[in-house]
């Protein structure tokens, strides 16, 4: 039986930069599918192109397993998901909606409220971005067409242009104050948490990006896992460097 040593080991799988630094651990949400977890390889995958480690959270409802599991990561990604069931946002259910597993949404909200009271940095993408609006107490237009009947395209991909907000980390990090992005929603924020401040929008006055107040949160309603630009990969870079904004 070979022996491998603890350093080797983490040698071997690059754990520590070339200044012998441990990488940032970046946690990373996922779906269940039978006994399988699964989750879109490409967060991963930015997440190793920007210098961190993915670790993937298991879907668990126990707080005390969500707190110990969050204070062994620096950073949290909340990934994107199907429809959240309104339930969560005290409203009634649409022939609109494709609910999200309800043993997902808890566990997602846990690893939030755990992730924000212990300082962490907290990206939520697409669905993760509307969840963390439901947990910080606001709520969604269920399905857009129905409740914005003259809104723009937002789903299938298509690509549309987002104003951003010249006071917001988002207008640090992007270093513009436009930008196309691409869209595969047909939800929306409705009613945005008082703790957050909106960082971008489209032309119908959709929020499309939010930031905390005060905390290191961080929401988009796009995919920037699926965009080859350099400008999404900046989100990445702030997941993976503590002393990024």
């Amino acid at each position: 039986m070979i022996i491998i040593k603890i350093k080797e080991f983490l040698k071997v799988y690059k754990i520590f930069d070339n200044n012998n630094m441990r990488k940032t651990i970046v946690g990373i949400t996922c779906d269940i599918k039978g006994k399988f977890y699964e989750s879109e390889i490409l967060y991963s995958k930015k997440v190793i192109s920007a210098g961190g480690i993915p670790f993937y959270l298991p879907m668990t409802t126990e707080k005390k397993n969500i707190s110990k599991i969050v204070s062994a990561v620096d950073s949290i990604l909340i990934t994107g998901s199907r429809d959240i069931d309104p339930l969560f946002y005290g409203e009634k259910k649409t022939k609109h909606i494709n609910p999200l597993d309800k043993n997902r949404t808890i566990s997602e909200l846990l690893y939030i409220m755990s992730g924000i009271k212990l300082k962490k940095k907290i990206l939520g993408i697409c669905g993760g971005m509307q969840l963390i609006n439901v947990a910080l107490g606001g709520n969604l237009h269920q399905d857009i067409n129905s409740c914005l009947p003259s809104a723009i395209e937002h789903r299938n991909g298509v690509k549309h242009k987002i104003s951003i907000s010249n006071d917001s980390l988002l207008s640090k990090l992007f270093n513009a104050s436009k930008s196309n992005v691409n869209s595969y929603h047909h939800q929306s924020i409705n009613v945005l948490a008082k703790s957050l401040k909106v960082s971008a929008i489209t032309s119908d006055g959709i929020i499309e990006a939010f930031e905390d107040k005060k905390r290191k949160v961080i929401g988009v309603q796009w995919h920037p896992e699926l965009s080859r630009k350099k400008q999404d990969l900046e989100f990445f870079y702030w997941l993976t460097n503590q002393n990024k904004y």
